[in-house]
């Protein structure tokens, strides 16, 4: 068979044409914005963490944006995925790396700029203080505004309560 200008023209075309529709199918995945790091406190957030850390005793940690599903179980599916993807702010653990406390901070974004926004971060709010009175887990929200002192006096509070449990 012996290829035409013309035949030539509409092979070429028709490669051309297929290369572009596979370059745009796969640019929906491989094209498509790619993932960025981002922090997992804001300014004050991360002021306060360094508070806490700096407060601990030895062998105490604290930990950020932690899952309420990994700390917390419930035999009702319904109830444990009320709570499973909330996350707490801080989570104070002891040596023994047994949850001390659970601080929700209460920043000036926390309620959002609307009131649907308030409404479900009052909602929010109400489930995790039921799910952790529940689990007899100590709760702290912390305000906007904050100091070391007050911080230093809530740690030195749950050190003695915890040492006088012991």
């Amino acid at each position: 068979m012996e290829l035409t200008p013309g035949t030539f023209v509409l092979i070429a075309f028709a490669v051309a044409l297929v290369v572009i529709l596979a370059a745009f199918i796969s640019r929906k995945g491989v094209f498509a914005p790619p993932f960025e790091r981002r922090p997992l406190m804001n300014q004050t957030e991360l002021r306060l963490f360094k508070m806490l850390r700096a407060e601990l005793p030895a062998g105490w940690c604290v930990t950020c944006q932690v899952a309420y599903g990994a700390f917390l179980r419930n035999k009702s599916y319904k109830r444990y995925m009320s709570i499973n993807s909330k996350r707490a702010d801080f989570v104070l653990l002891d040596a023994d790396l047994n949850i001390a406390l659970v601080i929700e901070y209460q920043g000036k974004g926390h309620f959002g700029n609307s009131r649907d926004s308030r409404a479900r971060a009052e909602k929010s709010d109400t489930v995790k203080r039921q799910a952790l009175r529940e689990a007899g887990i100590e709760l702290v929200e912390l305000p906007a505004k904050f100091d070391r002192d007050m911080v230093a006096e809530m740690v030195r509070g749950l050190v003695l309560q915890d040492s006088a449990g012991s």
